[in-house]
């Protein structure tokens, strides 16, 4: 015979309200001590609780905000730079290429150089893949404007994360938002929970309280799921920073591609001689004059000998002056502009638009 359940006692109904109000009997508490007893439908006991806590909220309002800062933008500012960091094997090209493939619906093949892509109406986002080394990785700190940090969940937080916040934190603390990947690892849900906790709980204690924190469970067909992505895409297209004060006083170039105009044959006779180049990009920050020194990271200091504003490469959609009615973009709106990883083929110079037609067409 199968033993039986053990006798639970009735928690409602009138026979536990019955036991219940004959053991407060037995203790003594009368109906006017419950009433004083109920934690949440009064307030404080003592004045002097009430005025603490009423300090202690305003004191937390007034620590969001902050004194206005004026934007000196123009009508089309430059792209929302957003930069993927993360140690080796992450996935930080994969999550470029999902990232891309939402956008603009183009399967990007090779992650190389600045990606810019039309977000929405009055936004276009730039994605740069953050060099593993040091100096690559101090450059990168300078001209963030939102870092994604990727963390492989099955291992934890490795030393480049601790190191890069360190350098973040020098130039400014740009907005952070950090990726748990690899969670396809774990089998079991409990273990997997308690992981997603703990690594959350450092990410609050490494960044700020309250910092978000995505989570792609896992890849399909070479790819993450297209909800988590579309999550991740969703923040990125809607996220405020806050301008450093630093870069809104001085003007500031990432370059998306660059050309070399030193004859050849002066290369080959004097391969260390004083080369010519072209730097093509967004300008941040300030306005940047002619013949002023500027500073190359890595190179060292030059002065501009020549300074000129071509077409947008990436014009927003409307950007003619035609305001857009639409909530949506249509497909000839959703721009795609990647010079250094030869998307679409095309580049655009001073005088010139080049179209690249490959051998096997």
């Amino acid at each position: 015979a199968m033993p039986g359940k053990e006798h639970r006692k009735r928690k409602t109904g009138k026979k536990a309200e019955k036991r219940k109000n004959a053991e407060d009997k037995k203790k003594g508490i009368t109906d006017e001590d419950k009433k004083h007893q109920n934690p949440r439908a009064f307030s404080f006991n003592s004045a002097g609780a009430g005025k603490a806590a009423r300090a202690r909220t305003a004191e937390r309002d007034q620590s969001r905000l902050h004194n206005p800062m004026l934007e000196k933008s123009s009508d089309e500012p430059p792209p929302f730079v957003v930069l993927i960091q993360g140690p080796p094997g992450v996935g930080k090209s994969t999550l470029i290429r999902c990232l891309v493939k939402h956008y603009t619906k183009h399967n990007l093949s090779d992650v190389l150089g600045p990606i810019t892509v039309v977000a929405g109406k009055r936004r276009r986002v730039t994605f740069v893949e953050c060099p593993s080394d040091l100096c690559g990785m101090m450059d990168a700190a300078k001209y963030a404007d939102l870092v994604l940090l990727m963390i492989d969940g099955s291992f934890g937080f490795e030393m480049e994360t601790f190191e890069f916040l360190n350098m973040l934190q020098v130039h400014g603390f740009p907005k952070v938002m950090g990726v748990l990947t690899h969670l396809d690892s774990f089998k079991e849900q409990s273990k997997l929970k308690k992981t997603k906790k703990k690594l959350k709980a450092r990410f609050w204690t490494e960044v700020y309280d309250g910092a978000k924190l995505f989570y792609l469970s896992g890849l399909q067909h070479g790819r993450y799921l297209n909800r988590e992505v579309l999550n991740l895409a969703r923040f990125i297209s809607i996220t405020k920073s806050r301008p450093l004060a630093w870069r809104i006083a001085h003007p500031y170039l990432l370059a998306d591609r660059f050309e070399d105009l030193t004859q050849p044959e002066l290369v080959r006779q004097q391969p260390k001689c004083d080369r010519e180049v072209v730097l093509y990009g967004w300008l941040r920050g300030s306005n940047l004059k002619p013949l002023s020194r500027i500073h190359m990271a890595g190179v060292g200091d030059f002065t501009v000998k020549e300074l000129e504003a071509l077409d947008d490469p990436c014009p927003m959609p409307g950007s003619g002056g035609a305001k857009l009615k639409r909530r949506t973009l249509n497909e000839k709106e959703r721009l795609l502009y990647a010079p250094m990883a030869d998307v679409g083929g095309l580049l655009y110079d001073k005088d010139a638009v080049y179209i690249d037609i490959p051998d096997w067409k």
